[in-house]
């Protein structure tokens, strides 16, 4: 299997996988949408498909850290409205012409980083728990960042119980996209292969994480993931116009 990106992209992109995986360890949250601008600036190549395959490792780790925590009853109404969304957004990829691809995927960030913003927490009601789990497929296939209406949710939860059943939400979400992208033609063996290239980031960026837990609070973690993914996602827009 060859390179598909030269060594300086990988190791720019690897600093970006670091600094994501540090916040999203500390804080349960903020992975995707500090990674997808700032690896779509890199290159186009990365998102969606070998970023979400490598943070699949990182939630399955989360997941072992905390797995006791997962509130069920919550899972249960998210799982099955996560794989209607993840065909909606299949579906997006496969339509959206790769020459606007930067475009959308950049607007795509900034309605997340909104979102995050401006909606105000919901309560954790069935219905919208399934709303949520719609939006969480469309937003994780289309674009990675499969957390911005999980925030919404969980804003105001404890950090001891959304960490670790954000992350079996998060993983279910990263292998339902990932086989929707493969079928769409978005997602293939050399870009598993590329996300494996991420990894040495990953570790780097879990373990100094878990270094910081106890000091990073959630409203640090919250404006390092705003503030990084807007202005990420402002750039690409600008690059790709």
């Amino acid at each position: 299997m060859e390179f598909t990106q030269p060594i300086s992209s990988l190791v720019l992109a690897n600093g970006v996988v670091i600094l994501a995986a540090l916040v999203q360890t500390s804080t349960g949250m903020g992975f995707g949408m500090i990674a997808a601008p700032l690896l779509a600036l890199v290159s186009l190549e990365y998102v969606p498909g070998p970023m979400l395959f490598i943070n699949l490792f990182l939630s399955l780790l989360m997941l072992g850290d905390g797995r006791a925590n997962v509130v069920q009853r919550e899972v249960a109404f998210l799982l099955p409205t996560i794989l209607i969304g993840t065909a909606i957004g299949a579906a997006i990829v496969m339509l959206v012409p790769t020459d606007t691809l930067g475009v959308l995927f950049a607007l795509l960030i900034l309605v997340a980083v909104a979102v995050t913003v401006f909606a105000k927490a919901l309560a954790l009601t069935s219905r919208n728990l399934a709303v949520c789990g719609v939006a969480v497929g469309v937003m994780g296939t289309a674009t990675g960042i499969p957390g911005a209406p999980l925030v919404v949710l969980y804003q105001n939860e404890r950090i001891e119980k959304t960490r670790p059943t954000m992350a079996l939400v998060f993983t279910f979400s990263y292998i339902s996209s990932l086989v929707a992208l493969s079928f769409a033609g978005a997602f293939s063996a050399q870009l598993a292969f590329l996300g494996l290239m991420l990894l040495p980031g990953l570790i780097i960026g879990y373990a100094a994480g878990k270094r910081v837990r106890g000091y990073m609070t959630k409203a640090t973690g919250r404006f390092l993931m705003l503030s990084i993914s807007s202005t990420g996602a402002l750039l690409l827009l600008l690059k790709s116009i």
